[in-house]
């Protein structure tokens, strides 16, 4: 066991974590709204806990019941801290400008995804595009192995993530030897050239483009991306994609760092 898994064991507060898992559930389309029974099941938690935490979050209006149906909910007052943490995180609107800018140039759905644990990732803003419609959903999870985004974050963790990653990804488990190393050199292949694309990938008749948004100490929590229908493109014609996903995230990323700088 390393340092950060023994720091995160010694500092862990289960109720918290619990708790942050039952609202990302709900958060969830198949679990938006859910019995009790429901969320125990699906988080393995014993009823009563389940129980327990739901009533606690039901008083800060954080978890909405609803007694007709008796099914739970998120709650209202998740709405004012989302609005909140949209006008205190400085950097989401440096990156949604260059997120409409991308766009309105080219038509195409981009996004701005986020590292969420370990293994995962989520959408955290989006500017949708009218070419062809691609839609996509803020608050949606993915497995980090999943899409151009997942590629460009996962590329630039350490070796126990990125191993954690291969192991606990179903679809790399299906993997034989040969097919784990061309993923890996996949992965090297990103971080050289600061861009992944998937085609057909984690969506069939969907294409990625991703560039990878890099910090100062030369870590990656973040990326943004083109989504569109792969019929608009062969991957020969994504260059130009390409050239302007990397020339807007190396721009985000200069102007982050130059901030954290002052700071």
């Amino acid at each position: 066991m390393n340092y950060e898994e023994n720091s995160k064991k010694k500092y862990s507060v289960p109720a918290v974590d619990t708790a942050f898992k039952l609202i990302t559930l709900l958060s969830r389309k198949k679990y938006q709204s859910s019995t009790l029974t429901e969320i125990a099941n699906a988080l393995d938690l014993n009823p009563t806990t389940c129980f327990r935490i739901l009533y606690e979050l039901q008083q800060l209006s954080v978890v909405k019941y609803e007694q007709r149906t008796k099914r739970y909910t998120l709650g209202p007052y998740l709405v004012v801290l989302g609005e909140r943490a949209k006008e205190h995180i400085n950097y989401l609107s440096l990156i949604n400008s260059y997120l409409e800018k991308m766009t309105a140039e080219t038509g195409i759905t981009s996004f701005l995804v986020s590292r969420v644990g370990r293994n995962r990732s989520t959408i955290v803003s989006k500017v949708e595009g009218d070419n062809f419609g691609v839609r996509v959903s803020v608050g949606r999870h993915f497995d980090l192995l999943d899409g151009a985004y997942g590629k460009c974050i996962i590329a630039y963790a350490n070796e126990a993530d990125m191993d954690y990653c291969l192991k606990s990804n179903e679809r790399v488990n299906d993997y034989n030897l040969k097919e784990v190393e061309d993923l890996k050199k996949e992965l090297f292949e990103v971080k050289k050239n600061g861009y992944a694309i998937s085609f057909n990938e984690t969506i069939n008749g969907i294409f990625g483009v991703a560039a990878p948004i890099i910090n100062f100490n030369n870590q990656v929590e973040m990326s943004i991306a083109f989504a569109g229908v792969s019929a608009q493109y062969s991957i020969e014609e994504l260059k130009p994609l390409i050239d302007l996903i990397k020339d807007s995230a190396q721009k985000i990323s200069s102007k982050l760092n130059m901030e954290f700088e002052l700071f």
